[in-house]
């Protein structure tokens, strides 16, 4: 198959690490093959894509025919979206957070735009957006956010923690089709992506239009938010220009006074650690040795993950009442949305806490240095000063255990009960399910200054788990400990007549580790992975079953590991290949969806 589509994705990648290139004959790329395959490949194993949009179709049947014709529609401009099946789901706070259910076949077409949006703005030889942006982007996430404030956040002095208003859903279409305009010059291309903001959703069997907001649960949303978004980054960057002024910190002029006097005794002494130099030794490291209200220093950080975002100001609570007040207008003025005012607010980083991705932040509570020491492999220990100015991060414990109430593993004081939406599975699967959320938790907050605090959350959990296993075994907590001990230990038959042990996902170790972020670096290119897969594709493979080459289609089940001992059927064949997909032609195709196949073996497929 022809790869030209991909390769130009790749000339895309090195033009756009100039931030004024701008791009012509984008449209052309999406007519072609290889662009949709690779497109189709990325998303095919989505769990999501079994789910039937508006026009009751699913991945299921997909083929190059499904290519073609995606194509010849798109060639005379007569493609259009689907409208997305909208649902409600309940949020934190009590309220519904709309849903929307894409046409999965429509997602291809989604997919291979945000595969050319990203060759744009996410070139890996220079992206677009700033490193402050760490929502929705190759290799960053929120651990990279609470990263860099642990690393570089050192010394602020004011948090001003940003809401804005049902961003994803106030974002105005004009600006976002004139922010796009900066480096596309293709108005095909633009007018697909309008047709997709415009596209609108059914809900009770009655189409509503769209004429603001990000379609939710398009593929193209994250990238088209960040590109929205991206102006208050680049403005953001201004205000830190404008505002910053010094080269460094001014000297404590406590610390000087102390170190010339320690620095006179000891000439006076011949270099002798004397009882007096000693005490001026240990009051030079309870200090610290610069001015930290230092009016002709100030500094502004910002990091922003999607649309929540925090800047930290070094310098006097005006001049972040000011900040505070030029991003509003600039949100109002510029981008049409609104800062939430009883969300938006101003923290004091030494005395109060900010809240971040779910993370309570602050500045080190202490107001004496403390002298910790360090060694590096190789060296020798030696004592480090740390002047009580630190970032601190703390999980939100009491957070934790209302979210934890909220979804039905304990009540509202915190004491563990059954979770009794979970009582009809099979143990093991109850099993699981709480290790995974346990696990989940703790790996999330390992970086934690209070991790220790997290029993609290494993206990709840474990006992939860336990009082789940007594109510569906009908036999008292009590004997469940006692006869599989406090991991909950269980013996499960496999079909095969083989036993498998499955416990509970207990942790041991609570020492803190405040380094501990899962970050993990962008090793390969992603067009290249695309490319591979893109050659690896089954749609032009013959029918698995007969072998037959005509109107050969793939058939597409659900996640297949979940299912556990429920596999029946055909699935048995995809089981045991350990695929969610498989190339069959029309025929066959509807003996499996008639169950003809249900008893077929592995021997029995063509190849």
């Amino acid at each position: 198959m022809s790869q030209t589509a991909l390769l130009r994705l790749e000339a895309l990648q090195k033009n756009n690490a100039r931030p004024d290139w701008v791009n012509h004959d984008l449209y052309r790329l999406l007519c072609k093959e290889d662009l949709l395959v690779a497109a189709y490949e990325r998303i095919k194993s989505k769990p999501g894509n079994m789910t039937p949009g508006t026009d009751g179709h699913t991945l299921d049947g997909s083929s190059m025919d499904v290519v073609r014709d995606i194509i010849r529609r798109l060639r005379d401009e007569s493609f259009q979206f689907n409208p997305s099946r909208r649902e409600y789901i309940p949020k934190a706070n009590g309220k519904m957070r709309p849903l929307g259910i894409p046409s999965p076949r429509d997602k291809i077409v989604q997919e291979a735009i945000r595969m050319v949006l990203e060759a744009i703005y996410e070139s890996p030889k220079g992206p677009t957006f700033l490193p402050c942006s760490h929502g929705f982007r190759p290799g960053r996430g929120t651990h990279t956010a609470l990263r860099e404030f642990k690393g570089k956040w050192s010394g602020i002095t004011w948090i001003i923690e940003g809401d804005i208003k049902s961003c994803f859903d106030e974002i105005d279409h004009h600006v976002l089709i004139s922010l796009l305009r900066k480096r596309i010059a293709d108005e095909r291309f633009l007018s697909l992506i309008w047709k997709g903001l415009r596209t609108g959703y059914l809900w009770k069997k009655e189409r509503h239009g769209s004429f603001i907001g990000s379609p939710q649960g398009s593929v193209c949303s994250p990238i088209l938010a960040n590109v929205y978004l991206h102006e208050l980054d680049l403005f953001v960057e201004e205000l830190r220009k404008k505002y910053e002024k010094g080269r460094k910190r001014a000297d404590s002029p406590e610390y000087i006074c102390i170190s010339s006097r320690r620095r006179a005794l000891l000439r006076g002494s011949g270099g002798v650690w004397t009882p007096e130099v000693k005490d001026f030794t240990r009051r030079m490291r309870s200090m610290p040795s610069k001015d930290f209200q230092d009016p002709d220093f100030v500094r502004l950080k910002y990091i922003r993950y999607a649309d929540d975002w925090i800047v930290g100001v070094i310098g006097p609570r005006h001049l972040a009442e000011t900040v505070r007040n030029e991003i509003r207008s600039f949100l109002r003025d510029r981008l049409k949305l609104e800062l939430s005012e009883e969300k938006t607010r101003i923290t004091h980083a030494r005395t109060e806490e900010a809240f971040f991705l779910g993370t309570r932040l602050g500045i080190g509570r202490s107001h004496t240095a403390k002298v910790s020491v360090k060694q590096l492999p190789g060296s020798r220990p030696f004592k480090v000063r740390t002047t009580g100015w630190l970032p601190t991060l703390k999980a939100p414990i009491r957070k934790l255990v209302r979210r934890l109430h909220d979804k039905g593993f304990c009540d509202g004081d915190g004491y563990p009960q059954s979770k009794r939406y979970w009582v009809g599975f099979e143990v093991e699967h109850i099993v699981n399910l709480f290790s995974s959320v346990n696990r989940g938790l703790l790996n999330y907050y390992r970086f934690a200054r209070n991790f220790g605090r997290m029993t609290r959350i494993q206990y709840i959990l474990q006992f939860s788990l336990a009082k789940t296993l007594a109510h569906k075994l009908r036999i008292p907590m009590a004997r469940v400990f006692r006869e599989h001990g406090p991991e909950l230990v269980f013996q499960v038959d496999r079909p095969s007549g083989e036993k498998r042990e499955v416990r509970f996902a207990l942790n041991h170790d609570w020492t803190v580790q405040p380094d501990a972020f899962m970050t993990g670096e962008v090793t390969h290119d992603p067009l290249e992975v695309r490319i591979n897969s893109q050659r690896r594709t089954a749609l032009r493979l013959p029918c698995r079953i007969c072998g037959s080459r005509d109107r050969v289609q793939m058939h597409h089940v659900r996640h297949i590991r979940k299912m556990g001992e429920k596999v029946q059927g055909f699935t048995r064949v995809l089981a045991k290949l350990n695929r969610k997909q498989i190339p069959v032609c029309g025929e066959c195709h509807g003996k499996i969806h008639a169950g003809s196949y249900d008893g077929l073996a592995l021997g029995d497929l063509a190849y």
